[in-house]
């Protein structure tokens, strides 16, 4: 595979911060202020300690198992943002759907502090997309 050039993979970086940044905002105003999506008010705790970390911990093997920098063709690099759309999205709305169930049983502080958490782990994925993306041109 030949190396791209540097202003194609400085566009694909431009791409993929803009991609992410408005995705993030977007989510996390639509999945957590907008729809104020919550989990069941069931004490279900397979729901809490079994299905969401299984589904999370799959997702996010993929995001770091899985480079641009591997795929050999267009279809697959098209299908690599794809993925990556995806996982984010859906890690946006496990954290606000999970965040906006516990906010009643957090005082002030702690609900800032769940919050800057769980955004945190989602500028963290963006993050490492970011570096992901940058090594197009090494």
């Amino acid at each position: 595979m030949h190396p791209r050039p540097a202003s194609s993979s400085k566009g694909l970086v431009v791409f993929v911060a803009l991609r992410d940044l408005i995705l993030f905002i977007a989510g996390v105003w639509y999945f957590e202020f907008h729809v104020g999506y919550t989990f069941p008010d069931e004490n279900n705790l397979l729901l809490y300690f079994v299905a969401i970390p299984i589904i999370w911990a799959t997702l996010i093997q993929i995001w770091t198992t899985t480079t641009y920098k591997e795929q050999k063709n267009t279809a697959m690099s098209v299908f690599t943002h794809l993925v990556a759309v995806l996982i984010l999205i859906s890690t946006i709305f496990l954290i606000s759907a999970t965040l906006k169930t516990i906010q009643p049983s957090l005082d002030p502080l702690g609900n800032v502090l769940f919050h800057f958490v769980g955004w945190t782990v989602i500028v963290c994925l963006i993050y490492y997309d970011l570096v992901d993306i940058c090594r197009l041109s090494l």
